[in-house]
């Protein structure tokens, strides 16, 4: 099935749900009610916020829509990829920060992107002058989501930037959800324009990015 259409005879894909409890605590943080939320959308409190429970990728997506217009944050999801503890990810964080290289680290992520959400897939890819790291959803409706991809981007540039000790910007950032323009939150966390309307969701690095030697500090 090609990335983005929705799949009857499938089963509907599920994530850990980190982003949606991520969310819901938003929501409580101020003051308001995330069960009624969770209500709206068919989620029960225990798939929102028992980490053992597994959450179908359309649930947290409405979830995401539901408390951005509660919270009046049309960039909920940059928002909540922000400053959450990257540890939270779980075995993909192991992976990353076990491997050698940010090229190894990105072909690692990809192996084990379908863990935690089996509704958006890491693929990397690498040439002799660039790095790109593309998600593309499976059997969820691409064009119902846009808190969810922007929380992964900003996630991933998170990520990047802690294993390699850096401050680096990526050459493009392309997303295929639109905006009127890139919100200045955008220009000053990623360190360049993105490009909305776009024809995949991707990061594109410089190549010599990609064969850096991971810095070995703690990812915090």
């Amino acid at each position: 099935m090609s990335s983005g259409q929705a799949d009857g005879l499938s089963s509907i894909p599920s994530a850990t749900g980190g982003i949606a409890r991520l969310a819901c605590a938003r929501l409580c943080e101020f003051g308001k009610d995330a069960g009624a939320i969770l209500a709206q959308v068919g989620a029960t409190p225990e798939q929102a916020y028992d980490d053992s429970r597994r959450l179908e990728v359309p649930k947290q997506i409405k979830i995401l829509d539901r408390a951005a217009e509660e919270l009046g944050d049309e960039l909920l999801g940059f928002h909540l990829g922000l400053n959450f503890d990257l540890r939270e990810i779980g075995l993909v964080y192991h992976v990353i920060a076990s491997s050698e290289r940010l090229a190894d680290a990105l072909r690692n992520a990809e192996r084990y992107s379908g863990i935690m959400n089996e509704g958006v897939r890491l693929h990397f890819r690498q040439d002799d002058h660039t790095a790109a790291i593309a998600l593309d959803y499976v059997n969820v409706d691409r064009h119902s989501d846009r808190h969810q991809i922007e929380f992964w981007l900003v996630t991933l540039m998170r990520i990047c930037r802690q294993v390699t000790d850096g401050r680096l910007a990526p050459r493009h950032l392309r997303v295929r959800h639109s905006r009127d323009a890139t919100p200045a939150e955008f220009k000053t966390f990623f360190g360049t324009d993105v490009e909305f309307g776009a024809g995949a969701d991707e990061v594109v690095l410089p190549a010599r990015i990609a064969r850096c030697r991971l810095s070995g500090v703690t990812i915090i």
